[in-house]
């Protein structure tokens, strides 16, 4: 299926301005272009924007995404597996940082105690390694 630039900035929640400059930086190049100048994608365009976004979702600039998409030994899979790892860490740091709040809200409200290290322990270098 192809989509237009309306159609797929839709489908993904971002604005055609995203999509042109990233036609423009050279990240996403249209499949297709029509004579009056309409942007189509494929497939494996819309693939490519669903990468872009797990890679901007994780705060890489443009520049290196488009190097690591752009280098012979991109792999899709590991790229992903990759994203999941750092998602479930993110995950777990604000599952523990949760936690922490509604034990210190409990706390405030006549509740268990906290120990000065429950307090804290969400914080700790470990749980904030995600992006190391």
């Amino acid at each position: 299926m192809l989509y237009t630039i309306s159609q797929l900035a839709n489908l993904a929640g971002i604005s055609t301005r995203t999509l042109r400059f990233y036609d423009e930086k050279g990240l996403l190049k249209p499949t297709d272009t029509s004579e009056a100048g309409y942007r189509f994608y494929d497939e494996e365009a819309v693939l490519k924007l669903q990468q872009i976004m797990f890679f901007r979702e994780l705060d890489f600039a443009l520049s290196d995404i488009g190097q690591i998409l752009s280098r012979p030994d991109f792999d899709r899979r590991k790229a992903l597996e990759e994203h999941l790892q750092v998602l479930q860490k993110k995950r777990e740091r604000i599952d523990a940082l949760i936690l922490t709040v509604i034990k210190t809200i409990e706390e405030l409200q006549g509740g268990k105690k906290m120990s000065d290290k429950e307090r804290f322990e969400a914080f700790k270098k470990d749980m904030v390694k995600e992006n190391e």
